[in-house]
């Protein structure tokens, strides 16, 4: 397990905006999920420091921290964002003077509760982005309120500097949270970038592919074989599965098609069967090339795979519905915990396919000076861009002699292996190393600081835990 101090570095980098306790906490929190994989507040308060202090007083400080009402919970999507611009993948064929920019985005239950997750697709993995949790009955969901939001119209200068944090709040429907969440990543995308909503069937209805549009996404949504569709406006509708009819091994491309038998929302329609699949896809997109939409919709399943590593092993083995929590807002800031782990473990794991792959050893010697024009030589030496997806068929290739220590069985995911660097005694170099290149590749990104945080970072400078 990595040192305190490193990590405390690491989310430091990613809430520059926060206060020193606040980030201490995060950080103790961090370091609990990974010593202890699960949602029970009393074993992630047993790993908080101060063994000698009643377990009563450590369980007191973190739910305070998941109580806390003043976190600028915004500071984390922005970092994430600017490290999806490196390690996320881009479709191929792209426009360079408007780049799509796929958000995979999907709901995942710890019952009583829902979280709705958008992420950016990373390998075989989707890295998160940004988050909500709510209750399914309630409607009540942890999202900023639109006064702290950044209006991507508006001078640098003249942005919003509130702090927003993520309260619990009731909204009138599903929909209306789903809308809030894509709307709030909208205003953290630089105005230049085209984002593609990409979800499957459980997101698709009539009502929000006419708001996507006129909110400036593009996306690529699935539906179902049932849904009445027309190839032309104004055609006789008829089932997709009648009217889209394909083979194993075909595709079909409609340009110009509408969707829903009364709303008759105008869409490209696409219908894909993939030899060995037991029923095809039928999907609803905005995008004008039928391989778009067929390249980003099978990128979907990858927010999958990382809601597993989230809830199934890799950073929770209780997953589920294994909790006790009765709070959304301590769900909401438990899960805002997770993603930085899941960064972390992702981010180590791609710098130790650099690192362990070469025979000679890495350096641990690490300034905690900031940045100069020498160092950005070191952003060639950081983490790796996402290696090639494994197919789950066929033959696999061997790993490095570096990372075999730890395969068990077939070639691991980078977040399960930087887990595993992570948890090496003799490999903190790597994690470090990981650490000083995001403080240099973040530091072109320095928030528009205030007054207030001025004088507060001259006494607690973010890079002086080292």
């Amino acid at each position: 397990m990595p040192r305190y101090a490193e990590v405390l570095s690491f989310v430091q980098h990613l809430t520059p905006t926060w206060r020193k306790t606040q980030q201490a906490n995060l950080t103790h929190l961090v370091r609990a999920l990974l010593e202890r994989p699960c949602l029970c507040l009393s074993e992630l308060a047993r790993s908080f420091p101060g063994p000698a202090q009643p377990l009563h007083g450590r369980l007191k400080r973190l739910t305070r921290f998941l109580d806390n009402p003043r976190l600028d919970e915004l500071a984390l999507p922005r970092r994430w964002l600017l490290l999806s611009h490196r390690f996320g993948t881009d479709p191929p064929d792209q426009p360079h003077d408007h780049p799509l920019v796929p958000i995979l985005l999907d709901t995942t239950y710890f019952e009583p509760f829902a979280a709705l997750v958008a992420a950016v697709a990373c390998g075989g993995r989707a890295l998160p982005i940004a988050l909500t949790t709510y209750h399914r009955k309630a409607l009540r969901a942890c999202l900023p309120a639109r006064a702290g939001w950044d209006d991507p119209d508006a001078p640098p200068r003249r942005r919003s500097r509130r702090q927003a944090p993520a309260l619990p709040r009731a909204f009138r429907s599903q929909n209306r949270i789903e809308q809030e969440l894509l709307d709030l990543v909208k205003s953290l995308c630089a105005p230049g970038l085209r984002p593609v909503m990409v979800a499957d069937r459980g997101f698709a209805r009539a009502s929000l592919f006419q708001d996507l549009p006129t909110h400036g996404w593009e996306f690529v949504i699935r539906f179902d074989a049932t849904t009445w569709v027309q190839l032309e406006p104004g055609g006789p509708g008829q089932p997709a599965q009648t009217a889209l009819a394909v083979a194993p091994g075909e595709r079909r491309w409609v340009p110009g098609g509408t969707y829903q038998q009364h709303e008759q929302v105008s869409v490209n329609l696409l219908a894909v069967w993939d030899v060995g699949q037991a029923e095809p896809w039928y999907l609803a997109t905005s995008l004008p090339r039928a391989d778009w939409a067929e390249v980003l919709y099978r990128w979907r399943m990858r927010i999958e795979n990382s809601n597993r590593d989230e809830k199934t092993g890799v950073l929770l083995r209780q997953g589920g519905d294994a909790h006790e929590l009765r709070n959304v807002l301590h769900l909401q800031r438990l899960l805002l915990a997770v993603c930085p782990a899941q960064w972390l473990c992702a981010l180590t794991g791609l710098q130790a396919t650099v690192d362990l792959a070469h025979p000679e050893p890495v350096d641990p010697t690490l300034a905690n000076a900031p940045p100069t024009s020498a160092d950005l030589d070191l952003l060639d030496q950081g983490p790796s861009l996402p290696p090639p997806v494994v197919p789950h068929r066929g033959p696999r290739a061997k790993p490095p002699p570096g990372l075999r220590r730890f395969v068990v069985r077939g070639p691991l995911s980078y977040v399960r292996l930087g887990l595993e660097v992570v948890r090496a005694k003799d490999l903190s170099a790597v994690f470090r190393r990981m650490v000083h290149w995001l403080g240099i590749y973040l530091w072109t990104y320095r928030p528009d600081w205030r007054p207030w945080h001025i004088r507060y970072r001259l006494h607690h400078w973010w890079l002086d835990s080292g």
